[in-house]
């Protein structure tokens, strides 16, 4: 298993809405263009890298190039997930704005992208709003202060901002963080409408990375997965993987989808496979499972102690891992060090959704019920359509003893999608069966 020099939280990030990309573009109009052949400039990406770093250290004036080669850098770890080219873009697009601090938007958005990157999320918020400062109607930056609010569970002051574009030609960047926010307020149907509108407006322009090409269909499959619409989702991770092979997190979300639905041999490959390029705690949770599940209870230890070790990567990095959290919480496993990694989370974001609904389930799993039920009704407090998210918050009131609350988002999570995990989707209708739902 090839192992990056570091490894960095793509999930949810991404898979939550961690590291936006942001569309280059800006604005174009593509309605009536045909596709876009696919590129393959993450082949040239060292090149390209190489080339910019001569040309800095021939010129230490340079912060146009300092300022590029820090949007490269970004570009090379969200391809390959090495943090080693995060701290190298936050320290060129540094210099980059040392050399001209006014106006100098591109270099404030590289910094903010970093931060997000390592978890600083009010260095990041205070470069994005600095670059919106400089251009007050540009909305790739107000869109991306959006998205940094609703990290940090302001979700109010982030529909503030989406609810009013400056500009009105299509912005998939705008789109993909409006989704986001769509989705995190109840509205998945509309969430799902702005990213097939985003992904389709990407497709037809041909100066799209192909990874930030790619994203955006996983993306989208991601959000058909919640829906519950599985023939959508499987579509969108095969194109998302045709455009960028190496998609890491194209093949989690579908690892997920597969271990969802109890398809082991393919939810092993799929995991396998992502973990190959980027060994993530969440996606060597979806292999031990796997392994488990079909039999090979030696390769689930081997893959169990490989997350222990990536904890203490994460622990080294001041990068924690919720979804490590959850996985620990789930199998009833190191719950001290879930808790830890919640309780950092939860510093770091103050009272985002998910960063509640992992506190909630972890102390549900050490038995506080009463302070699980605190997180978990912030966590849910405009209900989220996420079934595992609805389905926490369900168990943690049945054990406190609000069963119609019970029923209702047992209800819910299962209507989402009957085979929303390969665990909980059981247990929510055993325990509907056992309370007359």
């Amino acid at each position: 298993m090839k192992v990056p020099q570091a490894i960095v939280v793509l999930a949810v990030a991404i898979a939550l809405g961690a590291l936006w990309p942001c569309f280059a573009g800006r604005n174009a109009r593509a309605d009536s263009a045909p596709p876009a052949p696919l590129q393959t400039d993450y082949l040239q990406r060292n090149a390209l890298i190489a080339f910019y770093e001569a040309r800095t250290r021939r010129d230490s004036s340079d912060q146009i190039t300092r300022r590029v080669l820090g949007g490269e850098y970004l570009q090379r770890f969200r391809e390959t997930g090495d943090l080693n080219d995060v701290t190298r873009a936050l320290a060129v697009a540094s210099d980059s704005l040392r050399l001209q601090p006014q106006g100098n938007v591109q270099a404030l958005g590289v910094i903010a992208s970093s931060d997000i990157a390592l978890h600083r999320f009010a260095a990041a918020l205070g470069a994005q709003e600095s670059a919106v400062e400089a251009e007050p109607f540009d909305d790739n930056s107000r869109a991306q202060v959006a998205s940094i609010l609703m990290e940090t569970g302001r979700y109010e002051r982030a529909g503030h901002i989406l609810a009013r574009p400056q500009q009105t030609d299509p912005n998939p960047t705008w789109m993909s963080i409006r989704a986001r926010y769509d989705e995190v307020v109840g509205d998945l149907a509309g969430a799902r409408v702005q990213m097939a509108q985003a992904a389709a407006i990407v497709d037809r322009i041909i100066v799209i990375p192909a990874y930030t090409r790619s994203w955006y269909h996983a993306r989208e499959g991601q959000l058909a997965f919640e829906a519950g619409d599985t023939a959508s989702a499987l579509a969108q991770f095969d194109e998302a993987l045709r455009i960028f092979p190496d998609n890491a997190m194209a093949m989690l979300f579908e690892a997920k989808l597969y271990r969802a639905h109890r398809d082991w041999p393919r939810a092993l490959a799929s995991a396998t496979r992502s973990a190959e390029l980027y060994p993530l705690p969440q996606t060597l949770g979806y292999e031990a499972d796997a392994q488990r599940a079909l039999g090979d209870s030696t390769g689930a230890r081997r893959t169990d102690a490989l997350i222990r070790a990536e904890q203490h990567l994460f622990n080294a990095q001041g990068v924690n891992d919720r979804l490590l959290a959850m996985y620990y919480a789930e199998h009833r496993e190191h719950l001290g060090d879930a808790l830890a990694a919640a309780r950092s989370d939860q510093a770091k974001r103050g009272d985002e959704i998910y960063a509640d609904d992992t506190m909630a389930w972890v102390l549900a799993a050490l038995g506080r019920w009463k302070a699980a039920r605190t997180y978990a009704t912030r966590a849910t407090r405009y209900d989220t359509a996420d079934p595992e998210l609805q389905y926490h918050a369900a168990v943690i009131a049945w054990h406190t003893g609000h069963a119609a609350e019970t029923r209702r988002r047992l209800h819910a999570a299962l209507a989402s999608d009957p085979q929303f995990h390969p665990f909980y989707a059981d247990d929510a209708r055993r325990i509907l069966a056992a309370i007359g739902g």
